[in-house]
């Protein structure tokens, strides 16, 4: 279906801004059969299905329409979306509705669901695979994600790079588990993956922990120094990876290393996320409330109106000086019914971190859009 000429004009609008075309991060569900140590999902007070979750056809039709808009790009997380019986359709709708060419990933701990495979994934229109994985030690890794088997997670790494996936591998970074997190991260050395070393955030079940657990990126580039002496820099690009940061690729190694610093030096100003929650609400930004239904639009057929309520809204970060660029905590996005700013200014703390390896910190003041 073509666009209106108002909405090709939005799209020339966002093209002249200069800001990374958006991509579509849809959390399929919250339910995890995990208990990591800073996430803790059954501690939460709305964990589970509190609204209907969206259908593979209303995936397939959010798609489709996205894909008119030039969206490209799907990635699917959880909770654990490989808990959802439904998983391989709703990665089949998405890669089918986005057409030739697009990203299709997915996050997940990789012990899948009995009777799934990277290679169901991968048929289904997969593209690339982020894996949680914390620890390489049995014991160790249990304590941080409360089951699950490091060994089994290597594994699928190991099939999906056989079969093509590009694979990303996320690491939390703890002070009681740093080494940890470099033994994940030496993985590189040898396999052609990108490791992730994300901070620790100030948020929910995290919360009790943060003070003791947390480590900056600074610090941790520190003492990681031998490693990235002459290290050379791979493109976001190259790695199919949108979101601020830089990945750097020690000599002679396979992969390479990023960080997301989402408490230390975390910038928004190029974000091109848009969350879709599991009952379809989709959201531009994490600190405003332009939050919008999709489910209505799609039984409407007015789904270009949402895209184009959700660009114009990507679009305003830039003008908004509430925003200044910048935001230091994430909100939870995975529950469908938790508290969402509603017109009242959001106070964001900063985390005291030195220079901060080069990364602007500063105190911010986030309101919500009108």
């Amino acid at each position: 279906m073509a666009l209106a000429a108002e909405h090709h004009d939005l799209l020339d609008r966002f093209r002249l801004s200069g800001r990374n075309h958006p991509y579509l991060a849809f959390t399929l569900n919250s339910i995890c059969d995990r208990d990591c140590a800073f996430c803790k999902p059954r501690c939460m007070p709305d964990y589970g299905h509190k609204d209907k979750t969206l259908s593979v056809p209303q995936y397939a039709q959010i798609a489709r329409t996205a894909g008119s808009w030039g969206v490209r790009k799907a990635h699917c997380s959880g909770g654990e979306p490989t808990l959802r019986k439904d998983v391989l359709g709703v990665i089949g709708s998405l890669a089918q509705g986005l057409g030739d060419g697009a990203q299709i990933g997915m996050t997940s701990h990789g012990n899948f669901r009995k009777g799934l495979s990277v290679k169901d994934f991968a048929e289904a229109g997969l593209t690339y695979l982020n894996l949680s994985l914390h620890s390489l030690d049995p014991g160790r890794s249990t304590e941080i994600m409360g089951g699950g088997d490091p060994q089994v997670t290597l594994d699928a790494v190991r099939e999906a790079l056989a079969l093509g996936l590009k694979v990303k591998i996320n690491c939390v970074l703890m002070r009681s588990y740093v080494q940890d997190a470099f033994a994940v991260a030496s993985l590189a050395r040898s396999l052609p993956v990108a490791v992730r070393l994300i901070e620790l955030q100030n948020i929910g079940p995290a919360k009790e922990m943060f003070d003791a657990e947390f480590i900056p990126e600074a610090e941790v580039r520190a003492l990681l120094s031998d490693w990235f002496t002459g290290a050379g820099e791979v493109s976001r690009a190259g790695l199919g990876v949108r979101s601020p940061g830089r990945y750097l690729q020690p000599e002679g190694w396979a992969g390479s290393i990023g960080f997301i610093s989402n408490s230390s030096c975390a910038t928004c100003s190029d974000a091109n996320r848009i969350k879709i929650t599991p009952s379809g609400v989709a959201r531009p930004c994490i600190l405003h409330n332009r939050d919008i239904q999709l489910p209505p639009h799609v039984e409407a057929g007015t789904l270009d109106d949402a895209f184009a309520h959700l660009f114009t809204a990507m679009l305003e970060r830039n003008g908004n000086p509430a925003w200044g660029g910048f935001h230091y905590v994430d909100y939870d996005l995975r529950w469908d019914r938790m508290e969402r700013p509603q017109g009242a200014p959001v106070f964001l703390p900063v985390i005291g971190t030195g220079d901060g390896g080069g990364c602007a910190v500063r105190q911010a003041t986030h309101g919500a859009d009108q």
